[in-house]
């Protein structure tokens, strides 16, 4: 119980670093763009940010995860940070340099020629988030929470800052005195631009923050080293890559699978892009989870009864994520404000989301034998059939049934990547998972939620909320009373 106290704690304070800031950003940022940009620049931002998920994986090389692995076996911390920070840095600096060089074509592929400026930007922010990756993995495995918690709470802030800025600030300049050097600034065909800007300021301003735990260690170049922790994140590339794909591709095969004009589509990506963003509640709380979670796993592995913590680990997340889920759900008429009127006819696809991302937080859970058995190929296994999951569902369902057909795909392949984590790890590690508690809690909360739906569907607002509230609190109470001794701790 002390250890799972520790990393319910951690998980806290990562979630101030992993969640707070997106729900800030959640909060303030995107009611403000899902009202000021239309559903296509939406969409544009939607298919960026999500190519960016997808090259981050590679550019790193997930050795902030073989970091772990080597810095926690023996291996000399500062040897194994130095050695794959050299890679990294490697890595990022012709990363840089090709993607700047073909900026035109890659758009043309992406969105449009003349978006060439957005890519070139976006080369410079995957750059810095790449270099950022493996300090802020050593602020973890140090437990320095706190510091790491702070830079990424700066991170945001600098971001709502700068928009506020130039979208707020200079526009009302702009109105009464275009001429002004800030005036002057502001152009309103330039709104997308404006937020660009401010992610790439945010991330530079980031890794300068972070460069003291780079000139905190003393360098070493170890090509065994290297070898080995190449050898062990290689196929963690391919779980990254895949997990882009399963994770924020719907929007690319919504502009790609939806019947209608390019433009139609474009609106179709930005709506899904805008309405998704209410589910990724639960994909941040599974992120925060996952933060604390992988050096804890590690950490605890060669203790006594660690197999027992790695169950009560993953029942008390699934406890905790179907009361995000029913929080969420239930009040999903108050959550829906959080974003733009043009994209609240997107909304129905946020129940199938978060049950998608609540099984996203059990993989995690379910998959970590393979990286404390140096088995990663199988994590790569999993995420390859995973995306084929994805794909697959995607290009049948998407021109049948449209954005639910995207949100039914992402649900489907989280889902058969716990299967299959489960059923690879059995073999390798005895993990005692509550299967059949696990199973009446999440049935429990969907029970609750079809409830719902079946008695509140033609109610006023007032009545379905009172429902609702009543509902949560019935199944919060049994929650406490069948996981006491969890909820207690955390």
């Amino acid at each position: 119980m002390s250890k799972l106290k520790q990393l319910a704690g951690e998980t806290a304070i990562y979630g101030m670093g992993s969640i707070l800031p997106k729900i800030l950003n959640f909060v303030l940022v995107t009611p403000y763009l899902t009202r000021v940009l239309n559903n296509g620049d939406y969409g544009i931002h939607g298919l960026i940010y999500a190519y960016t998920a997808l090259i981050m994986a590679v550019v790193t090389l997930r050795l902030e995860t073989s970091f772990f692995r080597y810095a926690t076996i023996g291996e000399n911390k500062e040897r194994a940070f130095s050695t794959a920070a050299s890679v990294v840095s490697i890595s990022v600096l012709l990363f840089v340099c090709l993607v700047f060089i073909n900026a035109e074509l890659i758009a043309s592929y992406i969105t449009s020629p003349e978006d060439k400026r957005f890519i070139q930007w976006f080369a410079f922010i995957i750059g810095f988030d790449a270099l950022s990756a493996l300090p802020f993995a050593k602020l973890r495995l140090e437990n320095k929470a706190v510091r790491f918690s702070g830079i990424k709470i700066v991170n945001v802030l600098v971001t709502i800052i700068i928009i506020v800025f130039l979208l707020e600030v200079c526009s009302r300049i702009h109105a009464t005195n275009p001429n002004s050097f800030l005036g002057s600034l502001y152009k309103e065909e330039l709104l997308l631009d404006y937020v660009f800007i401010a992610n790439l300021v945010a991330s530079g301003i980031v890794f300068l923050l972070l460069l003291r735990e780079y000139f905190s260690v003393e360098w070493h170049w170890d090509k065994s080293l290297i070898k080995k922790m190449i050898g062990y994140s290689w196929p963690l590339i391919l779980v990254g890559v895949a997990a882009a794909i399963n994770q924020v591709f719907d929007r690319v095969f919504i502009a790609e699978l939806m019947p209608g004009t390019e433009d139609e589509k474009q609106m179709s990506s930005g709506i899904y892009n805008g309405a998704s963003k209410i589910a990724v509640m639960m994909s941040l709380f599974a992120t925060a989870f996952n933060y604390a979670a992988e050096p804890f796993f590690f950490k605890q592995y060669s203790k006594e009864n660690s197999n027992s913590t790695y169950a009560s680990v993953a029942e008390a997340y699934l406890l905790a994520s179907s009361i995000v889920f029913l929080g969420i759900t239930l009040f999903i008429d108050l959550f829906q404000y959080l974003i733009g009127e043009n994209f609240r006819s997107g909304i129905y696809i946020v129940p199938v989301l978060l049950i998608a991302y609540l099984f996203l937080g059990l993989y995690y859970n379910f998959s970590i034998w393979y990286k404390l058995k140096d088995k990663t190929i199988y994590g790569a296994v999993i995420a390859f059939v995973g995306a084929l999951v994805t794909i697959s569902l995607s290009i049948w369902l998407i021109p049948k049934i449209g954005m639910l057909g995207a949100s039914f795909a992402v649900m489907v392949c989280f889902i058969c990547m716990c299967f299959l984590a489960i059923v690879t790890g059995r073999s390798h590690i005895k993990i005692p998972y509550p299967f059949a508690r696990m199973l009446g809690v999440f049935l429990l909360a969907l029970g609750i939620y079809f409830t719902s739906m079946w008695c509140t569907v033609a109610w006023g607002i007032g009545s379905r909320l009172l429902c609702n509230g009543i509902l949560f609190m019935a199944y919060a109470i049994f929650a406490w009373w069948y996981f006491r001794r969890y909820l207690r701790m955390v």
